[in-house]
């Protein structure tokens, strides 16, 4: 899991650095040559998607989305599992809903072309599946790793 945590920030921070280098090439030709790249504005639009969702995968795989840290201390340690547990189940339910409804709007997005570039909006949309589903495959095996802590003892604690 580290691995793919790593190869999505490392997309991630493609996509961004692609964002900011057509960005600023755009801004270059438009000001100073005055040359407009009309085609900059779609690869803008699906880069950054693509960074948003890559990144939203690594914020699930680091456990950083539904920290709410303040309610987290408030709870004594012992029920700080289960409010983990409610949590993967809240983003599992959230999560699982936007997967259902993104392969519907995947498919029926495949006739629409991007104004410039006439690249298929299906490549722009594909990304919600595709990182959501690694997201709910990571949020099943946490869930499970946090099950398994409640009913299987963790060594060191029979003697007490």
């Amino acid at each position: 899991m580290q691995k793919l945590r790593r190869l999505f920030a490392a997309l991630s921070g493609f996509c961004l650095m692609v964002v900011f280098a057509v960005t600023l090439g755009q801004v270059v030709q438009r000001y100073i040559f005055n040359l407009p790249m009309p085609w900059a504005t779609d690869i803008i639009r699906i880069f950054f998607a693509y960074s948003v969702f890559f990144g939203m995968a690594v914020g699930v795989f680091n456990r950083a989305h539904l920290n709410i840290d303040v309610l987290v201390r408030l709870f004594p340690a012992p029920l700080k599992p289960c409010f983990e547990l409610l949590s993967n189940v809240v983003v599992f339910v959230f999560l699982g809903a936007v997967f259902l409804f993104s392969i519907p709007f995947v498919k029926a997005n495949a006739d629409q072309v991007t104004p410039y570039l006439q690249l298929s909006m299906s490549w722009l949309y594909a990304v919600i599946p595709v990182t959501v589903g690694f997201m709910l495959l990571f949020l099943f095996g946490d869930t499970l790793r946090l099950l398994r802590s409640f009913f299987v003892p963790s060594p060191g604690s029979e003697g007490r």
